[in-house]
Order: C-alpha cells, then sequence, then structure tokens
C-alpha cells in the first residue's frame, strides 16, 4: 500500500532541493537574456548610428539595418542559451549529459556531411550581414529576380517582386547583389520629341519642370537635385530622344519619375511640343500610282465614266 504521506515527503524533498534549482536556471536563463538582449540592442544602435553618420544614411535606412543585425544575433543568442540551460536542467535531474554531448557530436558530424548548403547558406548570410549588403525594406536585385527585402535571416532571403509574387533565396545562391536604394538612387528617363520641334525650347521647359518638382513641398524631402537634361540620347524613328537625370532619396526614384513624366505631358501640352508616336510613310512613283489608278478604274468602271 502507498504510503502518500511518504511519497509527499518525498516530492517535497525533491522539490526543495532540485526544484528550486531547476526554476533558478530558468528563471535565470530568462534574465540573462533580456539582459543580453538589451545590452546587444544599445550597443548595436550605437554603432549603427555611427555608422550612418559617416554613410550620411536616412534614419529609415538606420531603423532597417537595426532590425537586420539585432533580429540575427538575438535569434543566435536565443538558442545558444536555451541550449545552455536544458544541458544545466537534465544535469540537475541526474542525467548524464556526458552521452548525450558525445552523441550529439557524432550526430553533428554526420549531419554536417549532409547539410553542407545549410552551412553555406549560414555563412554566406554572416557575411552578407556584416558587410551590410541589404536590409528589409531595400530594393534590390538577387539571381535576376528584382524586389523588395521583406525577411532576412541567417539561412535565406525573402523578396516580393512587383506583381506581390514571394521569393525565397538560399542564402548560397546569392553570389551578387543589386541594391537599387542605398544612400542615392537616380531618377534616369528618356522622353521623345518630334523632330521639328525646337530642341532648345524643349530642354528648357524640360529644366523648368524638374526644378519646379524639386521646389514642391511634397516632393522637395525626397529630391536631392533636380531632374535636369543630361544629353540629346538618340535621333530614333519617330523623334528626338532627350535623357533626363536627377538624384532621389533611396527608394523614391520611381515616385519622382512617375510625378515627372506627369508633368512633362502636361507641360509638353501647353507650349505645344509633341510627342511622337510610331508612324510608317509609304511612298509610290508615277508608274505605282497609275498602276493603282488602272486597278481602281477596272473595279468600279462607273466611277470613271463621264457624267
Amino acid at each position: 500500500m502507498i504510503d502518500w504521506g511518504d511519497l509527499i515527503d518525498s516530492i517535497g524533498s525533491w522539490i526543495g532541493s532540485h526544484g528550486a534549482r531547476i526554476l533558478l536556471i530558468v528563471v535565470g536563463s530568462w534574465i540573462f537574456y533580456q539582459i543580453i538582449k538589451v545590452f546587444l540592442s544599445r550597443v548595436v544602435r550605437r554603432l549603427v548610428e555611427l555608422r550612418a553618420r559617416v554613410d550620411r544614411l536616412p534614419k529609415e535606412d538606420e531603423l532597417r539595418r537595426i532590425k537586420s543585425i539585432l533580429s540575427v544575433l538575438i535569434g543566435a543568442l536565443g538558442v545558444a542559451i536555451f541550449t545552455i540551460a536544458t544541458f544545466m536542467v537534465l544535469s540537475e535531474l541526474n542525467i548524464n549529459i556526458g552521452p548525450l554531448i558525445a552523441s550529439a557530436g557524432v550526430a553533428g558530424i554526420a549531419i554536417g556531411f549532409g547539410a553542407q548548403s545549410l552551412i553555406k547558406d549560414t555563412l554566406n548570410g554572416l557575411f552578407i550581414m556584416l558587410e551590410d549588403q541589404f536590409n528589409p525594406g531595400d530594393v534590390v536585385k538577387i539571381v535576376d529576380i528584382s524586389g523588395q527585402v521583406e525577411d532576412f535571416n541567417m539561412r535565406r532571403t525573402v523578396l516580393r517582386d512587383l506583381d506581390g509574387i514571394v521569393h525565397i533565396i538560399p542564402n548560397s545562391l546569392i553570389t551578387t547583389v543589386s541594391n537599387f536604394t542605398r544612400e542615392w538612387a537616380r531618377v534616369n528617363i528618356n522622353v521623345s520629341v518630334d523632330y521639328g520641334t525646337d530642341l532648345e525650347k524643349a530642354i528648357a521647359v524640360i529644366n523648368k519642370v524638374g526644378k519646379e518638382l524639386a521646389a514642391d513641398e511634397n516632393y522637395s524631402p525626397i529630391i536631392i537635385s533636380p531632374p535636369q537634361v543630361l544629353r540629346v540620347e538618340n535621333l530614333a524613328d519617330s523623334g528626338v530622344e532627350i535623357k533626363i537625370v536627377g538624384d532621389t532619396r533611396p527608394n523614391k526614384q520611381w515616385q519622382v519619375a512617375g510625378e515627372l513624366r506627369l508633368r512633362l505631358k502636361k507641360a509638353f501640352d501647353e507650349n505645344g511640343i509633341e510627342i511622337p508616336f510610331p508612324q510608317t510613310k509609304v511612298s509610290f512613283d508615277k508608274s505605282q500610282i497609275d498602276q493603282i489608278s488602272r486597278l481602281a478604274q477596272q473595279r468600279n468602271p462607273a466611277d470613271s465614266s463621264p457624267p
């Protein structure tokens, strides 16, 4: 028969000796994690702020960089503390962790041979983070895929393209990164005018529109240098192409380019400047015209008879 008194005494004795220590390990690990997390946050923020001043980064880029670095470091920290705390609890339960550690080592070697791609992903992710190649929110081109970085960790990068499609790219595949939103961006567009247009007048109108756009209170905070004519880019089949360039804040070049096109269309209409469209000119010599006339008369003889 079970002696409930002895059982309760045994449980109480175990809780008094081991339970309190296990609780102390769990609570202590959680407190240590929170302290280190706060410490890391302050250190990373300070380092990124110093780097941002040197690079003259906008505040939003600075915040994205802080978020990216902290997510990786705090994630790794959490895994490390959880692993150590787990072994401490097992040891407190009088479970021999030596064989577990040895087994984990052997299993780690076996898994390592089959997880080389995972190791490559992690190492490449580490270099991407240390070199600050991109951050969440940046618009980049990776392995011929263009989109906005939605998420990044040590193993993979998540892009969302203009159609809303999400692309998950292992970091080991990232060999070249084209970042469209780092430090500053550029409006780079071509507009065409009719061959009969006074080019000096057209250039003056374009430059005026660019300066007015840069002076607009809604756009002046995101425009670094007004969009202006760079050169006559090409004498195309339908018209004269004029290249316009201007510098903007990161990730704002498309917004500025769209508004610039809208204002240029209105300004061209007001100043009588025509935007050409593809046309086909057909020429006939006299013999061809005579032949066409004869064919027309044969089909409609009534039209050729006198009234």
